[in-house]
C-alpha cells in the first residue's frame, strides 16, 4: 500500500517500488472532518514513485486520505488519515 508522509513541502504519497509509476493511474481525495469546503481532489498522474500533495493546500490539523487507484487492471483504495501542525 502507498506510504503517506509528512515533509516540508507537503504531504507525499510513495507508492510501491514494484510498480510502474506511469502505470498508475487514480485520484487522491483529501477531506477536511471540520470543514467541507476544504475538501479537494488530485488526480495521479506521475512519472516518479511519489506524488506530492503541496503543503499550502494543506492547512493544519485532521485530513482524510482516500486514495482510489488502479494498476494492471486491478483497484485498489487506500485510506489514510495525517494532522498538520
Amino acid at each position: 500500500k502507498p506510504k503517506v508522509e509528512l515533509t516540508t513541502q507537503g504531504a507525499e504519497i510513495t507508492f510501491p517500488a514494484a510498480f510502474v509509476p506511469t502505470e498508475i493511474k487514480g485520484k487522491v481525495s483529501l477531506y477536511r472532518p471540520s470543514n467541507k469546503k476544504m475538501d479537494f481532489e488530485v488526480p495521479i498522474s506521475i512519472s516518479e514513485p511519489t506524488l506530492l500533495v503541496p503543503k499550502k493546500s494543506l492547512v493544519g490539523g485532521r485530513w482524510d486520505i482516500n486514495m482510489e487507484w488502479q494498476y494492471e487492471g486491478k483497484s485498489y483504495l487506500t485510506k489514510e488519515t495525517i494532522y498538520i501542525n
